[in-house]
């Protein structure tokens, strides 16, 4: 059998961060699901546990934790599963085939987004916990690496304006000088 060295691998343990347990700071972070398992929560709900990893930045490889509970009889909480749902690009078409939990689990596995991290107290410890999922976005994507640009969901694009004609401008009072032409200095008096 081989002797490990292990004075090396503590050394390369400290210096990858491994046991540094401390908080990420608040803020939006590029995060992949690398397991998620389907369980049932302590009052007998579905809950889907998810573990996903920082993907770039001081903070890469650093894990985030978080438990997805269905509540069926909530309407507003469902909305706020089915957003975060969409936010992995699992859709309506994808639970409109009635996926099993497994299934569900499954496909979330490996899929990529932005999430809000926020810090709360458990157990006299701060923590982490995901506040919310958005999609990746172009903008969040070539953003700088480690937190994503902003804390907040791009903005929507502006409209575009229609190509109906703008209206005329309104005439100029009378003995006022046109719009943009100078006007000549009073008189000292």
């Amino acid at each position: 059998m081989t002797q490990l060295n292990w004075n090396e691998l503590l050394q390369a343990a400290d210096s990858s961060g491994a046991g540094n347990y401390e908080p990420l700071p608040d803020g939006v972070y590029e995060l992949k699901v690398v397991e998620s398992e389907p369980t049932m929560s302590s009052t007998g709900k579905v809950m889907f546990k998810v573990k996903t990893e920082v993907q770039s930045g001081p903070h890469a490889r650093r894990l985030v934790w978080d438990n997805i509970v269905i509540s069926p009889e909530n309407p507003k909480s469902m909305g706020i599963f089915f957003s975060q749902m969409g936010s992995l690009g699992l859709g309506k078409e994808f639970f409109g085939q009635q996926p099993s939990n497994e299934q569900i689990a499954g496909a979330m596995k490996d899929r990529v987004f932005r999430g809000q991290v926020g810090k709360r107290t458990w157990n006299g410890q701060d923590r982490n916990e995901l506040t919310r999922y958005m999609p990746m976005t172009a903008e969040s994507v070539a953003s700088t690496p480690g937190q994503v640009a902003s804390g907040s969901p791009a903005p929507a694009p502006a409209p575009t304006p229609s190509p109906a004609v703008a209206p005329a401008p309104a005439p100029a009072p009378v003995g006022a000088s046109p719009a943009g032409a100078a006007v000549p200095p009073a008189p000292p008096f």
